[in-house]
């Protein structure tokens, strides 16, 4: 069944966190594990918007553009404050093309392990922001 609701949302995030991590923990250098963690970013973006009342694409590629996912919540690239680029990498690089792929870019310079916990690190706070009273950012 399809995510109706922001709780749904969440739950599926949840999920692909999960799934990511285990596959990192089995598998440390696949990129499949990343690849996952931003679906789990994607479905969190996609909590915060219904939790906002926001319309969001649901399918095509519009509905995986986290960039944009994450500025139809009201945030800017500096909202992420990211100095070693593990959260950002969600945001400026992650696309869906990354299932083909069987290594990260070298010149990005990060690691699967790193990138996992940027991505829960960002769920984590973009679902502190669905807490906050208040959560529709304009």
């Amino acid at each position: 069944m399809s995510p109706h609701t922001s709780d749904d949302w969440l739950n599926v995030a949840r999920e692909r966190l999960v799934d990511a991590d285990r596959l990192q923990h089995n598998r440390p250098y696949s990129v499949a594990s990343v690849y996952l963690a931003g679906y789990a970013v994607e479905c969190t973006l996609k909590a915060l918007l219904q939790k906002q009342r926001k319309p969001f694409p649901s399918n095509g590629s519009a509905g995986h553009n986290l960039r944009n996912l994450w500025r139809a919540c009201g945030f800017q690239l500096n909202d992420l404050r990211d100095s070693r680029g593990d959260r950002t990498f969600y945001i400026d690089v992650w696309d869906t093309s990354l299932r083909y792929e069987t290594e990260l870019p070298q010149h990005l310079g990060l690691k699967t392990e790193g990138l996992i916990q940027g991505a829960k690190s960002l769920c984590s706070f973009l679902q502190t922001q669905m807490r906050r009273k208040g959560s529709r950012r304009k």
